[in-house]
């Protein structure tokens, strides 16, 4: 019976990959928000289309605190509305409220403001960025498909 279960979970899982990747894309970005900052990470896109989807992922910000290299955690998500972004950020050092533009989902450019919620301001004011978005797998679910009339 063990071994049975075994199986089973493991046919779950590799069936399950192949779900996700087709669905995940690496991203890259460039943001000001207050300082330059320099990100990847992953992005989940929910949803069959860009109308009306969630776009959800957890980041890398890099950039120069107090002269020294510092790695940030970084969470965000996204509701994607035909080409229109609304979303938020959350690290350690600020939530960031955004909206933008989305290019079949291969680029996003969006604009916010970054609330510091730690005693250090090193992330506020208005925020900036454009990301781009790799998806790993040919023929990825997480691009938006060009409609031809």
């Amino acid at each position: 019976m063990k071994k049975h279960s075994i199986i089973f979970f493991l046919l779950l899982a590799i069936f399950s990959n192949a779900q996700i990747l087709e669905r995940t894309a690496v991203n890259l970005a460039y943001r000001y928000t207050g300082r330059n900052v320099l990100q990847a990470g992953l992005e989940f896109r929910i949803g069959e289309s860009g109308y009306k989807s969630v776009v959800i992922g957890p980041s890398m910000l890099y950039t120069r605190l107090n002269k020294k290299d510092r790695f940030i955690p970084e969470a965000n998500i996204y509701y994607a509305n035909n080409g229109q972004l609304y979303g938020a950020s959350v690290s350690q050092y600020s939530i960031e409220p955004r909206i933008g533009i989305s290019l079949f989902n291969i680029f996003f450019f969006n604009t916010g403001y970054a609330f510091p919620i730690h005693k250090e301001k090193y992330f506020k004011g208005i925020t900036f960025g454009v990301q781009f978005n790799i998806a790993p797998v040919k023929g990825s679910k997480f691009y938006d498909q060009m409609k031809m009339m």
